[in-house]
């Protein structure tokens, strides 16, 4: 009988809390910054159309890590860079993420991996626009 009225008190104190909260929107994008640079956040770009997608951007002066979160093990990940875009493109989901970038990347000295879910990318810049700064990105 007590751990009946304990349920039952237990369960409104709850539905208040969760209705106190309001809803939480589905297929938003979060971005997080951490960086000591004077780049800000308009320095990665990403779309509201991408559901669910969770990124984080950090400038480590001389290349910029992405962190993309992917969900699944079985990823079959493109990662490609044209210009001064980024395109990350999931064959899986079929869901493509877009970062508009400040700044030229060198392809030969940058790097992509994907363990545990997450997709790191550390692209090297480079003040070099003749050489090859558009391709895919291998991922090891």
């Amino acid at each position: 009988m007590i751990d009946d009225e304990f349920e039952t008190v237990f369960r409104r104190l709850f539905e208040s809390l969760m209705n106190s909260m309001g809803s939480i929107q589905d297929g938003e994008t979060t971005v997080q910054y951490w960086s000591n640079s004077r780049f800000g956040p308009g320095m990665a770009n990403i779309p509201e159309v991408n559901e669910g997608i969770q990124a984080e951007v950090i400038d480590l002066e001389d290349r910029v890590l992405f962190l993309v979160e992917v969900g699944h093990e079985d990823a079959l990940i493109d990662v490609k860079v044209e210009g001064r875009t980024l395109k990350v493109f999931d064959q899986v989901e079929g869901n493509e993420t877009v970062f508009d970038l400040d700044f030229d990347v060198d392809i030969e000295n940058s790097r992509t991996s994907c363990r545990n879910g997450i997709l790191e990318i550390e692209l090297k810049k480079t003040n070099d626009t003749d050489g090859q700064n558009e391709g895919y990105l291998k991922i090891d």
